[in-house]
């Protein structure tokens, strides 16, 4: 796990590449290296590491340079199975002077070229420079797992391509500027991030999950090189026993992510998915596991006791970590510029926090991000799973309307119920996708809107899953296409670099994601039992209330915070003088947001969070 920086175009200042890995010091404090390479008429690529050393400590510093000296490479991430493939490659006629899954990557590049892409089960994102054919090529793991970043400039001296791990980097060269993209802005209303390839920055993009992008003579194309496993029509596989074969997937998934010459741990929330993993990691007889959990002081949702009475059973060594409110907040400035983004995920905090003390015992991290998005657990999953072919017109919007009506009743509503009544009444599943997870609807953004006028499209793929497919999988696809790239894993990536340490996801794993398509959906859902086929696999090894345990997360009690301690500092953030969000939204629309929800009318916490981490964010940057 590092950090890379650097640009492809005209002879620059080496000290602009020094600068833009500094801003990464904190993705690799183990290490820095920097290099410059010829291209075609008098094109230079300038490629920059920062290393967090996890594999091969003496051996695997980058910039690395094959044997022969074609190839160079600056790489952020793990190659998870780069021993099966070094074997592969070695009876191929490979050549090795490291131990290190870098290495792997410039012999795979040479034998398979972009065909080894999709072999690789890991998450990485590298630039990768040939000295024959002078190329660069700029890569990123199937689920956008490592962030790459990148912006195109037309200087005097002629084009130039930027790109790094974070925006914080990127905005540490001097062609490239801070500019609010307003389109970014007017999506984040509804959807609480920017959908891909956009950023908030108008110039700056992300280069899309599972894709690489070629520099060759000046010309830049891109090419997908796998396809999310619910965009492929597919029959269901009948498997004999399901339960054995993705017990065979999984814990193969666990063991490769177990490599790792420095202490590894994993995060605990007491729910099923982290409980899953540290259970696992016992079962395959992980030595000295260590757990971290965290909560908040009186707040009778954390999950601090379930969590430590899981580690006790289990056996791991645990630390808990209990915060007060303001131990959090605080913070929301300087985790904006890390994500260079609003921290619109109230998780981001406590992740953060969870990772600063995790890093005093240990340097990777296992988490559960994804097992969610891959074996459907959250409610909209429920709910699409059984009324999602019958939503929008007919009875079922009416009776989504009438229970809207109901849910809206004070005291505070329901929030849960409200928001798969307002689903369930749309009938497009663009619309409804917007009102699972997001903050305003599309109405509600047009009484907050008072900017310019926006035109942008969001791309149209997460939409598009295969023809045919169910509504279980269809949101699936939406989930594993959208929700997951452009915002949780780019969540769990900052948060966890942040602190210099490494996070690692089983349930993310490429071989894991395509055996969850071959399912039918009631190994998924079942009844009402979500995660079914995880239940039945993994319940042998945990104890029986991480079962039946309502499922939480890293939860923030922002509910209650808008009604008492951040009531005031909310008002005057965002109806301040000095509002930049002001500026483009309507603030007699945001103070109504605010009294509705301080008097307990409506719950708005998911809409006045997004705003409040929006005008941190554009005080930081802007």
């Amino acid at each position: 796990m590092c950090g890379i920086a650097g640009w492809i175009g005209p002879p620059a200042d080496i000290s602009h590449l020094q600068n833009m890995t500094g801003a990464l010091q904190h993705r690799g404090p183990d290490g820095e290296g920097l290099t410059v390479l010829p291209l075609s008429g008098g094109t230079l690529a300038a490629l920059g590491h920062r290393r967090l050393s996890i594999i091969d400590l003496s051996g695997g510093a980058q910039p690395m340079t094959s044997h022969d000296g074609r190839y160079t490479v600056v790489f952020n991430g793990e190659i998870y199975n780069y021993t099966e493939l070094r074997n592969e490659l070695l009876g191929r006629g490979a050549k090795f002077t490291t131990r290190s899954d870098t290495e792997v990557i410039l012999e795979a590049w040479r034998v398979w070229e972009a065909d080894c892409l999709h072999r690789f089960r890991g998450m990485f994102a590298f630039a990768l420079h040939d000295n024959i054919d002078r190329t660069v090529v700029l890569a990123r793991d199937q689920f956008g797992k490592k962030p790459l970043f990148f912006a195109k400039r037309e200087t005097a001296s002629g084009t130039m391509l930027v790109f790094a791990s974070e925006i914080h980097a990127l905005l540490a060269h001097p062609e490239v500027h801070a500019e609010l993209d307003l389109d970014s802005l007017h999506q984040y209303l509804c959807w609480r991030y920017a959908p891909g390839p956009f950023t908030f920055f108008r110039d700056i993009r992300k280069l899309p999950p599972a894709s690489y992008m070629t520099w060759k003579a000046g010309e830049i194309t891109a090419r997908h090189y796998w396809t999310a496993p619910e965009e492929t029509a597919r029959e269901p596989v009948s498997c004999p026993d399901p339960v054995a074969a993705f017990l065979d997937v999984f814990d193969e998934a666990v063991k490769l992510r177990l490599r790792a010459d420095v202490p590894l741990g994993a995060f605990l929330s007491g729910g099923l998915d982290s409980s899953a993993i540290v259970a696992t990691l016992a079962h395959l007889g992980a030595p000295e596991i260590r757990t971290f959990s965290i909560g908040f002081r009186d707040d009778p949702a954390s999950e601090l006791t379930a969590a430590a009475e899981t580690a006790r059973q289990i056996g791991t060594i645990h630390t808990p970590l209990e915060l007060e409110p303001d131990d959090l907040t605080a913070l929301l400035p300087k985790l904006s510029r890390h994500r260079a983004a609003p921290v619109a995920e109230t998780a981001d905090l406590p992740i953060y926090m969870m990772s600063m003390e995790a890093a005093k015992h240990v340097k990777v991290i296992l988490s559960g991000e994804g097992s969610d998005e891959m074996f459907a657990g959250y409610p909209k999953h429920l709910v699409e799973r059984y009324l999602g072919g019958l939503a929008g017109p007919g009875l079922l919007s009416v009776a989504g309307h009438a229970l809207l009506a109901a849910t809206s009743l004070p005291p505070f509503p329901n929030r849960r119920l409200r928001i798969a009544a307002r689903a369930m009444s749309e009938g497009r599943f663009e619309d409804r996708m917007v009102l699972w997870f997001g903050a305003a609807t599309p109405a509600e953004r047009e009484q907050l809107w008072n900017g310019p006028d926006v035109f942008r499209e969001l791309d149209a793929r997460p939409f598009r899953p295969a023809p045919g497919s169910s509504p279980l999988r269809r949101i699936l696809h939406f989930d594993q296409t959208s929700w997951l790239p452009d915002n949780l894993l780019e969540r769990m990536d900052m948060m966890t670099m942040a602190a210099s340490i490494e996070a690692r996801t089983p349930f993310m794993d490429v071989k894991l994601a395509e055996f969850a398509s071959t399912l039918p959906d009631r190994w998924r859902i079942n009844g009402r039992v979500t995660k079914r086929i995880v239940r039945e696999a993994l319940g042998p090894r945990l104890p029986k209330a991480v079962l039946t345990r309502p499922k939480n997360g890293f939860r923030m009690p922002v509910t209650e915070w808008f009604c008492g301690p951040l009531r005031e500092p909310a008002r005057e953030l965002l109806l301040g003088s000095d509002s930049i969000s002001g500026n483009y939204l309507d603030r007699a629309t945001i103070g109504h947001l605010l009294d509705e929800h301080a008097n307990r009318r409506r719950n708005h916490d998911k809409t006045l969070w997004a705003l409040f981490a929006l005008e941190t964010f554009l005080r930081e940057f802007f």
